[in-house]
């Protein structure tokens, strides 16, 4: 009887991993956008609907292009502006924003990380904007 049972249990188990590579294969076919994606396609949604740009006949290049490359780069300097005034509202904590910062750059390994980060930690935080772009600009992380 018990051998029955650890028999049945194998076989459930055997099932339950069966099923995770299913799921697995399912999900990893599955389109997952990421936010800037979400909220492009919402943006287009919203201006595809709206009825005051249908009835004005504004066309929609004009109003909001999501698609631009311009929304990159924007959204970089949005991220940089973002990054210097927490330094300059805690300036204490500067390496540690500097390395939240760098760590949303997946292309740069941890060792180039640290060398950007002892290059800007004495920086004074009105050139600091500047010094983060020419930076990301070495790692062609800029548009």
């Amino acid at each position: 009887m018990e051998r029955e049972n650890i028999l049945k249990t194998l076989s459930l188990i055997e099932d339950f991993e069966q099923k995770n590579v299913e799921i697995d294969e399912i999900l990893s076919n599955l389109p997952i956008f990421s936010r800037i994606e979400l909220l492009q396609e919402i943006t287009r949604d919203i201006i595809e609907q709206n009825s005051i740009i249908k009835e004005h006949g504004f066309p929609k290049e004009n109003i909001c292009d999501p698609e631009s490359s311009n929304q990159e780069v924007s959204s970089i300097n949005l991220l940089i502006d973002n990054l210097v005034s927490t330094i300059q509202k805690n300036p204490s904590k500067k390496v540690l924003y500097l390395r939240l910062f760098l760590d949303k750059f997946k292309d740069i390994s941890d060792q180039d990380k640290n060398v950007v980060i002892q290059s800007i930690k004495d920086e004074d935080s009105k050139g600091l904007k500047e010094k983060i772009l020419s930076i990301l600009k070495v790692f062609k992380l800029e548009g």
